[in-house]
């Protein structure tokens, strides 16, 4: 009886060692403890996926598709030749760069300040680059997500340099004399100048171009033009017998980069080449190439502090 209870102990612990062997085993096979498998698994869903995301999404896109606006001197530009410059166009073909895409694989589509929410939600273009002012009000509104900014300009009034009627030298000037200020349609300003006392026009035309066409006609009712103070610097520099820009008033413009809201992926990608942009010596260099003979800065400005990246 004794040696029967003796072997019966003695099979039950072999049974309890190899299953505890087999536990070994499987967890050695199957590459060590469950801290090491779920850091595997993280690596794998993070960096390699997104790495192979970024791929396919460069591999349904050979060409990059940038709007920008085409009539503003200093910022963008598109002239009779076909060429683009401007401050505008060195961002954007510098995020192309850190993108993946050399200026051959570029494409520029013209846009205005009206159009160029609808360009984007259309697909028509991948990116745009157009002075666009970056408010959480126009990401709703437009359906757009922004990273930036990568630029911050004042708020100023473009005035004729001769006015038959009134004196024109500083933005009270314009208030008190009741004088019509033209803007581009759904800008910011469209309902500023309202709010601040200025007196507008029915009907805004789609273009800041189409303003100062109005302000130089002696025939129009426009005495004044309304934008950020380095784009109307850009007219008044192009044209000093009829134009001069009024000392700047108060706010910034803070320039953002705008993209569709349903594609996390390329706003990841164009904040951390915007953030490269920013850091390095790049911004400087463009800044007094492009805005330093608008703006008669010796030196430039502070780089503006980027936002937060999505899921910093």
């Amino acid at each position: 009886g004794r040696r029967r209870g003796w072997k019966v102990a003695a099979a039950a612990a072999c049974v309890v060692l190899l299953a505890g062997g087999g536990w070994v085993l499987a967890q050695n096979g199957s590459g060590g403890g469950r801290d090491d498998v779920s850091g595997r698994q993280g690596a794998g869903s993070g960096g390699v996926d997104t790495e192979q995301a970024w791929q396919q999404w460069k591999n349904a896109r050979k060409r990059l598709t940038i709007g920008a606006k085409e009539d503003q001197p200093g910022l963008s530009l598109h002239d009779r030749k076909g060429v683009w410059s401007g401050f505008d166009i060195d961002i954007a073909y510098a995020l192309a760069r850190e993108l993946g895409y050399d200026k051959k694989q570029v494409d520029f589509y013209g846009v205005t300040t009206a159009n160029r929410a609808s360009k984007l939600r259309n697909g028509e273009v991948d990116l745009v680059v157009a002075s666009y002012s970056m408010t959480p009000e126009r990401e709703k509104r437009d359906g757009i997500r922004f990273v930036g900014p990568y630029y911050k300009a004042g708020t100023s009034l473009l005035v004729r340099s001769k006015s038959a009627r009134y004196d024109l030298d500083e933005a009270v000037d314009v208030k008190r004399n009741h004088v019509d200020v033209c803007t581009a349609r759904d800008s910011t300003y469209a309902d500023r100048l309202r709010k601040d006392g200025y007196t507008t026009g029915k009907w805004q035309p789609d273009t800041y171009k189409e303003c100062v066409k109005r302000l130089l006609d002696r025939n129009s009712s426009v005495y004044a033009v309304a934008s950020d103070d380095v784009l109307l610097a850009g007219y008044a520099k192009d044209d000093p017998a009829h134009l001069k820009l009024l000392p700047s008033g108060s706010g910034t413009e803070p320039y953002g980069v705008a993209m569709r809201k349903d594609d996390p992926l390329l706003r990841g990608r164009v904040c951390s080449a915007l953030r490269k942009i920013l850091a390095g010596a790049e911004w400087p260099e463009m800044y007094m190439k492009d805005l330093s003979p608008l703006t008669g800065r010796k030196t430039a400005p502070n780089r503006p502090e980027l936002q937060p990246c999505p899921g910093e």
